[in-house]
């Protein structure tokens, strides 16, 4: 949209006070036309998701929510 950058940055816990952080470029510089508008998001959530799958898999317990998704509605936690 502002034709900037698009910057993935992620902090991986490895224990302690240490983090190891990455900052990768996904998109170069975005431009968007009206024709190919749909095409481009998803090549770049594609792209997104595939680094996030990336790191995933180099520290797996680094991802975690404490949302209870499964609880139902009314039942106690």
């Amino acid at each position: 949209m502002f034709g900037r950058p698009v910057v993935l940055m992620v902090a991986l816990y490895r224990g302690g006070n240490r983090y190891d952080l990455h900052f990768e470029r996904l998109v170069e510089c975005p431009a968007i036309d009206r024709a190919g508008h749909d095409a481009s998001i998803r090549e770049w959530a594609a792209r997104y998701a595939e680094r996030l799958e990336h790191h995933c898999r180099q520290a797996p317990y680094n991802w975690f929510n404490f949302y209870d998704f499964w609880a139902h509605a009314g039942t106690p936690r």
